[in-house]
């Protein structure tokens, strides 16, 4: 299955989704799994900002090679499931790409008590402390997010 996480920059959110998968696939010796990251409003080849970095680096995840990639007809095709951060991302894909609706799915709807039109919050321009907070929202939306993908295909 191939999963498109997206963001707006393509700089924290979804590339940290996107590692986060990676690895979790990774660890369960699991290659029916494979995830990219877009951004509705990315410019390519962006970095991710240092404070990223460092709260991947901390869960065992690299973002220093991450290059940001802009939401594509391409990158939609290739997916099986889109997985976005906010409505606002929701919203893009029905504009932009409107044969994609129905592959859309709301991450935060998979946090504890997450319910849809929920967001998962952007750190981007904000201190470590914020990178730390929403990073942690954001693997436990992934988990359970996770646990629903596995759980459907064994």
């Amino acid at each position: 299955m191939n999963i498109l996480f997206v963001c707006t920059g393509n700089l924290c959110r979804s590339p940290m989704a996107e590692a986060l998968l990676k690895n979790f696939s990774s660890r369960a010796g699991r290659s029916d799994l494979n995830a990219r990251s877009a951004g509705t409003h990315a410019f390519a080849g962006n970095k991710s900002p240092v404070e990223a970095q460092q709260v991947a680096d901390t869960a065992g995840l690299d973002l220093m090679s991450h290059v940001a990639q802009p939401l594509s007809q391409e990158r939609v095709t290739w997916a099986d499931e889109i997985v976005v951060m906010s409505p606002e991302h929701e919203e893009f894909i029905e504009m932009n790409f409107p044969t994609a609706r129905e592959k859309v799915v709301e991450l935060a709807r998979f946090r504890l008590g997450g319910k849809p039109g929920d967001t998962i919050k952007d750190p981007y321009g904000m201190s470590l402390f914020y990178y730390r907070q929403y990073f942690s929202n954001l693997m436990e939306a992934l988990q359970r997010y996770y646990a629903q993908l596995v759980g459907d295909r064994t």
